[in-house]
């Protein structure tokens, strides 16, 4: 049973329902100072998802739990021989976290939600951010190249051996967003709504239940997508309606 697990630390990457479900059978939790009030408090988790709470209720299956320890950037944590690096890469939340272990000179990076996944990057809770999370995957590669990473662990794929098979994982994964992007500025050919664009298979091939929650996610998704072209010229808005330039 994993409430017979005893274990000096729980380092968890984020504040997400999936990340923290086991939380309760663990008496030191860690995590980052900017996630730590969604890991204990009901109403911030609520807050950040943005969704009402008969839609909250379907992502709602662990108890809240105290946080004993807030990490940040650069942190770092003696565990035996095996020591624990933080490294803050915001964009799927705002404390998202990466660790870099370092045992016996075998090097291994945790990677959480930056995940590898052919799905791509998500970025659907109100403090994702889309920009931060490009920059994080950036950051990453160029730890796994300066530290020479060679096994890289993530929270939704297999693991990744070797440096250049790590790197272009994550470059495979950053295209992701990129694709995205290029979906979009093809529907914004004619000016269109933001809520044009839900449903047109830029996120989500297809939704999964509840319908409206992940409408709200890829809302939130297509909103950062739109403010982050409009940042760098690519499309314009007229009142509600935005179209490629």
């Amino acid at each position: 049973m994993i409430k017979d697990v005893k274990a000096d630390f729980v380092f968890n990457s984020h504040w997400h329902e999936d990340h923290i479900t086991y939380n309760k059978h663990f008496n030191k939790i860690c995590i980052h100072e900017q996630d730590s009030k969604a890991l204990e408090s009901y109403e911030e988790f609520k807050r950040r998802y943005g969704l009402s709470d008969e839609l909250l209720s379907h992502f709602i299956y662990f108890e809240f739990s105290k946080v004993n320890v807030e990490f940040k950037d650069k942190d770092q944590f003696k565990l035996g021989k095996t020591m624990v690096k933080v490294i803050h890469t915001p964009g799927h939340s705002k404390g998202h976290c990466c660790f870099l272990i370092d045992d016996d000179n075998v090097k291994v990076i945790y990677l959480g939600d930056i995940d590898l996944t052919s799905f791509g990057p998500w970025y659907g809770c109100l403090d994702c951010n889309l920009d931060d999370f490009i920059e994080s995957i950036n950051k990453v590669m160029r730890i796994v190249e300066s530290e020479n990473v060679e096994i890289a662990v993530s929270s939704h794929r297999e693991i990744v051996r070797g440096v250049e098979n790590i790197v272009g994982s994550l470059k495979n994964y950053l295209e992701k967003i990129a694709e995205r992007e290029n979906k979009i500025l093809n529907l914004l050919i004619n000016e269109r709504k933001i809520e044009d664009l839900i449903g047109k298979g830029i996120i989500y091939k297809r939704f999964g239940e509840p319908k409206e929650a992940f409408e709200h996610f890829e809302k939130i998704m297509i909103k950062q997508h739109l403010d982050r072209l409009m940042k760098i010229g690519m499309i314009d808005k007229t009142y509600d309606k935005y179209v490629k330039l």
